[in-house]
């Protein structure tokens, strides 16, 4: 027979095992956040921006040297070192870079960082750091920090959450903003778009794309455009050209092109010339374009010549050496190419040509 005592250990430790059972269960249940999750993502060229942050909601208070606090706030918590702010709410609000980028004209490596900064009415100071997995800035140490840029706020239209954002993208850059109540700031991000483009190619032609030779030389079309990785380049069109299908006039012309670019003109002239005979007319039209987009006018006008020379029954050709004469200044030589144009071309193309030859 138990005991009265027995009896009520058992009932207490019952309840105390229920009791802490109920917390714990409690503690593990989630909820909707008060400031709610949200993430931005940006390509910018090749590389990709993305970033991972909480909304906290102005909500009618004031934010600005109150809610967040100018310059850093006490900390009652974590290591108990005066902090910056979050910049969000709950976790490390973090940005990650796929690519080894600038910010405001400041180096910094691939890789994600969190963003705290320390505000001030006419400046901010924006701190990326190496903690990423901390909860907010309560755990902040200023020796992991990657980078510290000056960000200037600007007055908006007023924004209730919290916001991240893009803006004024271009290939190679993008300004991101924070905006919150009134205040926006923007930094900007760069990246160095022929460093991310060749990291690209590299790794694109090591899969499917490296057995098509089409893909080597495009690659190595792009290095001789742009001037940039001309030796990689030259092993990247020796590779096309060995390729089935690949000792091509696009192919020709864009080894005939590097090695012009790196100095050796005459090989590259007389590999040109080979690349001249195995032309086709679209292939000697499209390299004359080029030619004109680079302002050699001269030189796309001896191709456009070179193409009515192969194709004389070509309504194209007429129109195209029309146009080259016309951007020289050439319009009587110009009016003659196009009368001839006109008379060989289909009907869908006569009205747009007899609106030129009127216009000249």
């Amino acid at each position: 027979m138990r005991s009265k005592f027995t009896k009520f250990f058992i009932l207490t430790a019952s309840l105390g095992l229920f009791l802490f059972t109920q917390t714990s269960a409690q503690q593990n249940i989630s909820f909707v956040r008060v400031s709610q999750k949200a993430k931005v993502f940006q390509a910018i060229g090749f590389a990709d921006v993305e970033i991972n942050y909480s909304r906290p909601s102005a909500n009618g208070r004031e934010i600005w040297g109150t809610l967040v606090p100018y310059g850093l706030a006490p900390n009652g918590f974590g290591n108990g070192k005066p902090m910056p702010w979050r910049v969000g709410a709950n976790e490390n609000t973090t940005i990650s870079l796929s690519h080894d980028a600038k910010i405001n004209g400041s180096k910094i490596p691939a890789g994600i960082y969190s963003i705290h900064a320390i505000v001030q009415e006419d400046e901010w100071t924006i701190i990326f750091n190496k903690d990423i997995d901390a909860w907010g800035s309560f755990f902040y140490e200023q020796s992991n920090d990657a980078l510290r840029i000056k960000a200037k706020p600007q007055q908006a239209a007023h924004s209730e959450l919290l916001t991240f954002g893009f803006e004024n993208l271009t290939q190679a850059s993008s300004d991101v903003f924070v905006h919150w109540g009134k205040v926006k700031v923007p930094f900007k991000v760069e990246f160095d778009q022929h460093t991310v483009a060749l990291d690209r190619f590299r790794k694109e032609l090591t899969n499917l794309p490296g057995f098509n030779q089409a893909a080597f030389g495009a690659a190595a079309r792009y290095c001789m455009q742009n001037n940039v990785n001309l030796d990689e380049a030259m092993t990247w069109i020796d590779k096309a050209l060995g390729m089935n299908g690949g000792d091509n006039f696009n192919n020709k012309s864009v080894k005939a092109g590097l090695l012009t670019a790196k100095g050796k003109k005459a090989e590259g002239d007389k590999i040109m010339e080979g690349a001249f005979e195995i032309a086709t007319e679209a292939e000697l039209n499209n390299y004359g374009y080029q030619l004109m987009g680079q302002n050699r006018l001269d030189e796309a006008i001896k191709i456009f010549e070179l193409n009515i020379k192969r194709h004389p029954d070509a309504w194209n050709v007429y129109d195209s050496l029309g146009e080259a004469l016309n951007n020289k200044g050439d319009k009587a030589g110009a009016k003659k190419n196009y009368e001839i144009a006109y008379e060989k071309a289909p009907g869908q193309q006569k009205a747009r040509i007899e609106g030129i030859i009127k216009g000249l």
